[in-house]
């Protein structure tokens, strides 16, 4: 973290962290110690983010037995290569980052900033989060499908976990966005992703938004590096070379490329088992 990313910091939670008030920690937490009442901060950040976290694994709790009912649904040749591997790693957004986010285009001679401990748990839509890494494009296009059905169906052909979830849980305007198939011209990030925004049905816990994103590999893995490569170099302040950024923006279109051409070689080979199947009945 540089310099003025720590003062910045500093400065937020001396002046408009509210001590005493409310939920929030009593003054007396408070000390001349900056780095102290940092990590009194961070704790309190760590308890407002935590009910994300768990309202995460209830709907992986959800979701999991459905993508388990659309492996049973294959051909039984499809199978052994077909996987939904949901990533549980990073559940909710770090305490560090929050700050951070708070911080980053904040000037602090002009008031008070526009992301704040007040507002930041309605603001930031990926306090809890969690992935769907598969294989193929075709692959996320099916699993998209499987979540989204029992939002656009009057419940007559969901299977049973599909209900569940529906009962459950309430998908944000009941489709997930598409980052993959855009136009060059509204591309600004390198991401691509099918990215879903659930939340609880019941009002009492609907502030608790999880983002779920739908990805292959080759997506995941440009996303873990651009994770430690720009995100990470960037949430702390550090000036990077603008040739990092645009090489890896063009990695992701080449990696794109890679899933198209491997979507389509997996497409040939499917045809043509099918009409060595529709030959030998013929026959």
């Amino acid at each position: 973290m540089n310099l003025e990313i720590k003062e910045k910091i500093n400065r937020l939670i001396r002046d408009y962290y509210r001590w005493g008030q409310n939920n929030f920690l009593p003054e007396n937490h408070k000390v001349a110690d900056e780095e102290k009442n940092k990590q009194t901060v961070l704790f309190w950040l760590e308890e407002e983010v935590r009910p994300f976290k768990n309202t995460a694994l209830t709907l992986i709790a959800s979701i999991q037995p459905i993508l388990l009912d659309l492996i049973f649904q294959l051909p039984d040749e499809e199978k052994s290569r077909f996987f939904a591997r949901i990533d549980p790693s990073s559940l909710s957004k770090s305490s560090e980052s929050i700050l951070e986010k708070m911080v980053r285009n904040w000037s602090p001679d002009k008031g008070p900033p526009s992301l704040s401990f007040d507002n930041f748990r309605n603001e930031l839509k990926d306090l809890g989060r969690f992935r769907i890494v598969t294989n193929f494009l075709s692959d996320m296009g099916l699993i998209k499908k499987k979540l989204e059905n029992p939002y656009g169906s009057d419940g007559q052909s969901l299977t049973a976990n599909q209900r569940k979830l529906k009962e459950y849980f309430l998908l944000q305007n009941n489709q997930f966005e598409d980052l993959i198939h855009l136009q060059p011209d509204h591309r600004n990030r390198g991401e691509r992703c099918y990215k879903g925004i659930f939340y609880p049905r019941s009002h009492e816990f609907s502030l608790y938004k999880i983002e779920v994103q739908i990805q292959t590999q080759l997506q995941e893995a440009w996303d873990k590096k651009d994770h430690f490569l720009v995100y990470e170099p960037r949430r702390r302040g550090e000036k990077l070379d603008p040739t990092v950024t645009i090489e890896m923006f063009s990695m992701s279109e080449l990696l794109y490329v890679a899933d198209l051409t491997f979507d389509r070689l997996k497409k040939r080979i499917e045809e043509n088992r099918e009409k060595e199947t529709i030959h030998a009945i013929q026959r």
